[in-house]
């Protein structure tokens, strides 16, 4: 059977082409599956797999449950009275939750340790400096009047601190976010689309981690404040920074590092497409913060930029989306047109990780469920061989060996 996109022979059998991904199925052509994890659409809000792509839907579990169950712990402490611990333990959930997940998954094989922790480290420092700068080193009086006008209502709102800190410091930071996650990308061994999503994830959550804890900074030396008063009030302002404000660092972050990095083997560099992408993560970095400051001007305001701050980062999370679809469909296809070998592809017939049926040497995506290759972790790359492992006489795509609905890792 040929591929009516990139005409690669594919068994008869097969649901997806092996080499582009598309569908073979004439019926289900109209339905996007997305190709970092097959049981989801493109257009579906799925923080898990979005952010770590390679995760199958096992550990997407895993992940997500950890996280419910230490948020609620988090607002468990904050209703206690533990804001110091609260607010600490918020701003740190989501960048730890993500070390681990790199460390899980082996994603850069003998170089995860000090690849994470430099990142992790340096955007911190990073971050520290550029919060200290705004919020104290030179427009501190004009953060102290935008505090304020918080309980005054709209009428004596300040625009120019508004312009400092919700227009001027978004975009500062977004580029400060982008420096460490671009200077990786540009590595051989850290060039993929997915590489740069990860870096760029990494470095936002760990630059609102860390400007959180500069931020709220008078919370670990004041014994004053409690939550016996306002504890709802509290409550959002931690849920808001230990999901909603991390996560859109994040994302944004990594839809622009993403770009940087490019659809195929390389990285693209500085081109207009991570220009448009760096523009867009400003922007929404922008709308954030100035939905939040202007509706903490208004009754019930911290609820209110909760529920704004959820709709920047549903957009975020189907740019996302969007964009590695296309990015894993387009290189697949070039590559299966240019008959071009590729590092991210599989050589030697082994298992998909996502529904363990067998994978076909040569294999950009699952035939069977659609998942991407290149999604998989170096855990499980590792038994996909490398162009030097290819056995002579490998089973022919266009032929029904090793097509069977079931299967499993040996």
């Amino acid at each position: 059977m040929s591929c009516p996109t990139c005409q690669s022979e594919n068994p008869d059998v097969a649901a997806f082409c092996h080499r582009c991904g598309t569908s073979q199925r004439a019926s289900s052509r109209s339905t996007r599956t997305y190709a970092v994890q097959s049981s989801e659409g493109v257009n579906q809000f799925a923080v898990i797999s979005t952010i770590m792509p390679h995760s199958n839907r096992e550990t997407a579990d895993n992940y997500r449950w950890a996280m419910i169950i230490s948020a609620v712990l988090i607002i468990g402490a904050t209703a206690l009275g533990l804001l110091p611990i609260a607010i600490a333990a918020a701003a740190f959930l989501v960048p730890i939750s993500y070390l681990v997940y790199i460390y899980d998954v082996n994603l850069w094989e003998d170089a995860p340790a000090p690849v994470v922790a430099g990142l992790f480290l340096v955007t911190g420092v990073l971050s520290v400096l550029v919060s200290l700068f705004f919020f104290d080193w030179v427009f501190a009086d004009q953060f102290r009047e935008f505090a304020a006008s918080s309980r005054m209502g709209m009428d004596s709102f300040p625009l120019v601190p508004l312009l400092i800190f919700a227009v001027l410091l978004p975009v500062v930071a977004e580029l400060v976010k982008n420096l460490p996650g671009v200077l990786l990308a540009r590595m051989p061994q850290f060039d993929d689309m997915i590489d740069g999503l990860t870096f760029g994830v990494a470095a936002g959550t760990a630059y609102a981690a860390f400007e959180t804890i500069v931020l709220y900074r008078s919370v670990f030396t004041s014994g004053d404040i409690r939550t016996d008063q306002g504890l709802a009030t509290w409550v959002v302002v931690i849920i808001n920074l230990m999901v909603i404000k991390s996560l859109i660092y994040g994302t944004a972050s990594g839809i622009a590092v993403a770009a940087f990095s490019g659809k195929g083997e390389g990285y693209d560099g500085f081109t207009g497409y991570y220009v448009k992408n760096l523009g867009f993560a400003m922007v929404m970095n922008v709308l954030y913060w100035v939905g939040v400051r202007l509706a903490a001007n208004l009754p019930y305001g911290q609820l209110i930029g909760l529920l704004w701050g959820f709709v920047i980062l549903v957009v975020l999370v189907i740019r996302i989306r969007v964009m590695m679809q296309a990015a894993l469909l387009e290189a697949a296809v070039e590559a299966a047109a240019k008959s071009d070998p590729s590092k991210r592809e599989t050589f030697v017939e082994s298992f998909c990780p996502e529904c363990e049926n067998m994978l076909l040497a040569g294999s950009h995506f699952c035939i069977v469920c659609g998942t991407s290759v290149r999604s998989s972790s170096h855990q499980a790359r590792r038994g996909m061989g490398s162009p030097g492992d290819a056995p002579v006489g490998v089973a022919d795509p266009g032929s029904d060996t090793g097509t069977g609905t079931t299967g499993g890792a040996p």
